[in-house]
């Protein structure tokens, strides 16, 4: 008879990212052969792009290539033998990006070329005079700045490296700056994961994972969830662990080891490195007050949970422990995988709902406005985790934002001076401890210090006064069908 090991046990064991686990030694639960594995991940197979979407998406990114690639060799001198590459990193590069996930891209451009003034300020101009460009916005505050736009309604995430010398591999480049760094950190971890991801149980297992944590609403850096990076490293540590298990076999793994991860003790770790340097590096993720720390595999070795809240957190926590206990009834058949891939029903969880609502007079305006508030959403994250909040008073947010668009005849909707054009994010609410917010709690302030932060932004848009922000707490009865269906 197979002995339990007991979870700190077990977790005090993965502290060495390499120790192999084998079926006979530590794993409890017999997995099921992978002759289901078709039928098991169908449902989340068609989040995926097929053969026809896939050369379409090749294509725009070789055209896409083409018109950079012209544009740095303007600054191209003489004696330079390269004028720069552009690369695709993160899900695309390995063929785990969901039909409507945002395609990762690098530009790696010699030390000439500036951030703020060419990429910035040129760069957008020029890729805006395509009629194919739509919904263009710069984020330069992010902790990997980058242009994010749509090219023939395809959505792209396009970050900028300046190196001393192109090298080959590209990821092996030598970055100037420490932003640079940072930038070139995704097109390495993607190298990392490259020689893995043709063995097809770990890209089954790897889209299975993916498409729950979308389903279940906890997917999206921006938005203070865990993104694509997050996802595959803890998805790689769990087959770095059982490197011969089924699908079936590491799915039942991740949530029993993850709902019960220690995350504020151990970081999740998939490389060796120095002990010093990460002890040092999780120390000082630990006094920035990071939730939760899971490192990328190359230096520098970056916590890609950094935008995680106590908020965020508790959601994809709550998640986790809910997808293990419906995998263990899996086990014993009591229930199906269809249960575990359920989407979220959102707008039927909470009676209450916090409405952040982005108007503008026109849908050109409205696309950078949406853009800009749904930026600064984690940044709220962490306001409302501030002293007693969390505490009293659960707030979830969706990784999505809605279009409610002003109707006439809609009785929850009013018309505002003709901002008629609208995108909506919004926060479940659930009081935990109803004496704690009559005596000390005033989430007004925090939401007025939030809009505040907004408006005193607004002098820096083209037009300011086509813009307008709400917010407003709804019942659940509130939320308009049209939204609902939507999830």
């Amino acid at each position: 008879m197979k002995q339990f090991v007991s979870p700190q046990d077990m977790l005090n064991k993965f502290r060495n990212p390499h120790e192999i686990y084998t079926q006979q030694t530590d794993f409890y639960y017999e997995p099921q052969s992978d002759a289901n594995i078709p039928k098991i991940l169908q449902q989340s197979i068609n989040f995926f792009d097929d053969e026809i979407s896939k050369k379409t998406k090749d294509k725009l990114i070789e055209e896409l290539r083409q018109n950079i690639i012209r544009w740095l060799k303007l600054y191209q001198s003489v004696e330079q033998e390269f004028a720069g590459e552009l690369a695709v990193f993160g899900s695309y590069r390995f063929g785990a990006n969901g039909k409507d996930s945002d395609i990762d891209l690098i530009i790696l451009a010699p030390p000439q070329i500036d951030r703020e003034l060419h990429f910035f300020q040129q760069l957008p101009s020029i890729l805006s005079s395509n009629s194919k460009v739509t919904n263009l916005y710069c984020i330069q505050e992010a902790m990997v700045p980058l242009i994010r736009f749509k090219f023939a309604g395809i959505q792209f995430d396009l970050v900028f490296a300046c190196v001393k010398k192109i090298m080959k591999p590209l990821s092996q480049s030598d970055p100037v700056d420490e932003k640079s760094s940072r930038s070139l950190n995704g097109l390495k971890v993607s190298d990392y994961f490259s020689k893995y991801c043709h063995q097809k149980s770990y890209l089954s297992f790897l889209k299975f994972i993916k498409a729950w944590a979308i389903n279940r609403g906890i997917y999206g850096n921006v938005m203070g969830y865990l993104g694509g990076i997050s996802w595959q490293i803890l998805t790689h540590k769990i087959f770095q662990l059982y490197p011969n298990y089924s699908v079936q076999g590491l799915i039942e793994r991740f949530f029993f080891i993850f709902s019960q991860w220690k995350w504020n003790e151990l970081p999740v770790v998939i490389q060796k490195c120095d002990e010093i340097w990460r002890n040092s590096l999780f120390e000082q993720q630990q006094k920035q007050h990071n939730v939760m720390s899971i490192l990328t595999p190359v230096y520098p070795y970056i916590n890609s949970a950094y935008n995680v809240s106590n908020c965020t957190f508790t959601i994809i926590e709550e998640q986790l422990k809910l997808a293990n206990i419906i995998m263990q009834k899996i086990c014993l058949s009591e229930l199906q995988w269809s249960d575990l891939l359920k989407k979220i029903q959102f707008f039927d969880i909470y009676y209450t709902y916090l409405q952040i609502r982005a108007l503008s007079k026109n849908k050109d305006d409205l696309i950078q406005w949406k853009s800009h508030i749904e930026s600064k959403l984690r940044k709220l994250n962490k306001m409302l985790d501030e002293g007693d909040v969390n505490k009293a008073i659960e707030f979830h947010l969706y990784p999505k934002s809605f279009q409610t668009d002003y109707v006439q005849g809609d009785e929850n909707d009013t018309p505002g001076s003709l901002f008629n054009f609208s995108e909506s994010f919004f926060y479940g609410i659930r009081i935990k401890d109803e004496e704690l917010v009559k005596e000390k709690l005033d989430i007004e302030n925090i939401i007025r210090q939030f809009c505040d932060c907004l408006e005193g932004q607004k002098p820096y848009f083209r037009v300011p006064e086509n813009l307008n922000l709400e917010i407003k707490s709804l019942h659940k009865d509130q939320i308009p069908k049209k939204i609902k269906s939507e999830l």
